[in-house]
């Protein structure tokens, strides 16, 4: 990679690595250098400035480093599904310290002038704030160094539900909502609900993932209304269990069709909740039938401690404390046939249009996409920080890389 970068011969390239968001060529190139990071696997425990570090290359999957800590009676903060590539985005432990990202204390770089550089707070300190939440722009990440801490016992499981629970779990997604009682009051509390419907056979379910920070017995009562709905015999049943137990179980969801993302986000509340589920059933309920297909919604909230744990660590995403809390909203379709491609993108983009007008007009919309859900078309870097933070990046990937050539000649989801 650092032969490739320094060589300057104008060869365009592509890096891969885990993998998380279903964009076709953002991690492939036609005709240029394809650099696959699966042999970066390396997991070694350090000190970093005091603090006890994990450093991990590129070419993991969450669960592998999740199993390695486990056995010393560590974790780190990272994906809340098994199988997704080691980085940034969301996770179970959020609500205490923010982003996954925001506990990352050095990354190992290649730049763009082909030197591979240490980046943290003290070094190269302004790319290391633009690394956090700016994707690949301005170089390729050989090594993350997260933070980790100790390993406790949890409650969790993942819930599934047919159609006639669907209903119930609408209902308690919006109650945990609730800013006066809801269950994302707390911090040790997650949830992850998502509402489905079967394209082929127009059969509503759901699924949820549960998490509880602590080693309790009885469950939490934040998570009650969701373990009160009868669920699927293909459930786990919730309760106190090991973070890789709970972890594995994600291992099983499928990932074996054509995908596609939208994200958007409304302010943290029941009537927001309510507002989006019905923008979905709505224009859901007109589709065509589709072979193997699917579209779901997923609710995950962003709490007040999360926003200001994640606002004092300081990233690129800047959400501001004063603008309250959040829940950022994924739109998946899954299906099988290519033929079906340019229908499901036309749907999710108007159903994300449909979701963020309805949002706007009832002053429930929050401005921020989730990089990670964004999906092909959509610009996520104009909505951090309320459109402040863009400019600093652009100029300091300007700084780092004059040339431009993580802009230019390296594919990838999201450009500055």
């Amino acid at each position: 990679m650092a032969s490739l970068v320094a060589s300057r011969n104008g060869t365009p390239f592509a890096v891969r690595s885990g993998g998380h968001t279903p964009i076709a060529g953002a991690s492939g190139t036609n005709g240029g250098v394809l650099i696959a990071s699966d042999r970066l696997r390396n997991m070694e425990l350090k000190t970093f400035e005091g603090q006890e570090v994990v450093q991990v290359g590129p070419g993991l999957r969450w669960i592998e480093v999740y199993e390695w800590l486990a056995n010393q009676g560590l974790t780190v903060i990272g994906g809340r599904y098994a199988t997704v590539g080691v980085g940034g985005g969301m996770n179970y432990y959020r609500s205490v310290h923010g982003w996954a990202a925001d506990l990352i204390v050095n990354f190992e770089l290649v730049d763009a002038r082909g030197n591979i550089v240490q980046v943290n707070k003290k070094s190269n300190s302004k790319l290391f704030w633009a690394l956090k939440g700016g994707s690949g722009n301005c170089g390729f990440v050989a090594r993350f160094d997260f933070a980790v801490f100790p390993l406790i016992e949890i409650y969790g499981g993942n819930l599934l539900t047919n159609a006639s629970g669907t209903d119930a779990l609408v209902k308690a997604s919006a109650s945990y909502a609730n800013p006066m009682h809801g269950g994302t009051l707390d911090p040790l509390s997650a949830a992850n609900p998502t509402i489905q419907l079967v394209l082929d056979t127009r059969q509503r379910s759901s699924f949820t993932n549960l998490f509880y920070n602590a080693s309790v017995g009885a469950t939490p009562a934040a998570l009650a209304n969701f373990t009160s709905i009868p669920v699927s015999a293909a459930s786990t049943v919730a309760g106190p269990r090991s973070f890789i137990g709970c972890m594995n179980e994600t291992a099983a969801f499928s990932n074996d069709q054509r995908r596609l993302f939208r994200a958007t986000s409304v302010k943290r509340s029941s009537e927001a909740v309510e507002l989006a589920q019905r923008v979905f059933d709505t224009e859901s309920s007109k589709l065509r039938t589709v072979v193997n297909g699917s579209v779901t919604i997923t609710y995950q909230y962003m709490t007040q401690t999360c926003v200001d744990a994640a606002h004092a660590n300081g990233n690129t995403i800047d959400l501001k404390p004063t603008d309250g809390p959040l829940v950022a909203i994924l739109l998946s379709a899954a299906w099988s046939s290519a033929s079906d491609d340019a229908y499901l993108l036309d749907f999710l983009t108007l159903l994300v249009n449909s979701i963020d007008s309805a949002s706007k007009t009832a002053g429930l919309y929050y401005q921020y996409i989730f990089l990670n859900d964004a999906g092909k078309g959509r610009s996520p870097f104009p909505t951090y920080g309320r459109g402040r933070s863009l400019p600093v990046m652009k100029a300091i990937a300007k700084e780092y890389d004059p040339k431009s050539v993580f802009q230019q000649l390296s594919s990838g989801a999201f450009k500055l």
